[in-house]
């Protein structure tokens, strides 16, 4: 399994992107886990480090994928990995990549088994 940790400025996007997600890509297995982690923690726009590494710590996969929309998400994002122990941070990737697309691929290349650095290419490859 792997985990897809959604982080924006807006809860909103994140809850809207993980539900599309979820529907559109069928995952009988639970090769995935979509968390979001939109907004601040009071709920307002903007973004911050402890959701995020909530659900890091939280996370059932075997890897963590970081998705971003821009700016301070992804210097929370960075903020959140400070946070982790070692062990913990070897197993998080934070991707600078469109947010939408990348994280849709993620969750298809995890349907199909792909490996980390499958998983990667085929982000870069289409994102």
């Amino acid at each position: 399994m792997q985990t897809l940790i959604l982080v924006s400025h807006s809860a909103k996007i994140t809850e809207g992107i993980k539900e599309l997600i979820t529907e559109m890509v069928p995952d009988a297995d639970n090769t995935f886990e979509v968390i979001a982690a939109g907004g601040t923690e009071d709920g307002e726009i903007g973004t911050s480090p402890m959701p995020i590494v909530d659900g890091i710590q939280n996370a059932k996969g075997d890897h963590v994928y970081i998705f971003t929309d821009m700016g301070s998400a992804v210097l929370s994002s960075e903020t959140a990995i400070d946070f982790l122990t070692d062990e913990q941070k070897e197993k998080v990737t934070l991707l600078e990549s469109p947010i939408v697309e990348s994280a849709y691929i993620a969750a298809i290349q995890s349907t199909i088994g792909a490996s980390h650095d499958d998983l990667l290419k085929a982000i870069e490859e289409q994102a």
